[in-house]
């Protein structure tokens, strides 16, 4: 992730107090949720380490409701390729919520924190 110019994610203007420029802890404090300040002090990235440290609910969660969705799933699903399309199709669905809907929601319900 190529880094971004402090002044382009907080107004550093707002910042000042008596002519003086903001200290790194208030350009932190102030930058968006989900980036970091550079050690150069003038340059934001993007937090890689939240998925890192919480990727991991995510997963375990995925699997142990995938697998027993699947459990549930395996003696009321129909026989050969009935079955099969049945199956693609509740994929497709999965899907379309995981990759449509969910982000989505995801940028509603972030815009709406934020507005506080």
């Amino acid at each position: 992730m190529d880094p971004v110019p402090v002044e382009d994610l907080v107004d550093l203007q707002s910042l000042r107090r008596d002519g003086r420029d903001p200290t790194p802890k208030q350009i932190r404090e102030a930058l968006p949720p989900g980036w970091v300040l550079d050690a150069d002090g003038r340059t934001a990235r993007r937090d890689l380490r939240v998925l890192a440290r919480d990727g991991w609910v995510l997963v375990i969660g995925l699997v142990c409701f995938g697998a027993a969705g699947l459990a549930f799933l395996y003696d009321a699903m129909p026989r050969g390729w009935a079955g099969v399309l049945r199956f693609a199709g509740l994929i497709a669905i999965l899907l379309l919520a995981g990759g449509v809907v969910a982000p989505t929601i995801t940028r509603a319900l972030m815009s709406r924190q934020r507005g506080k």
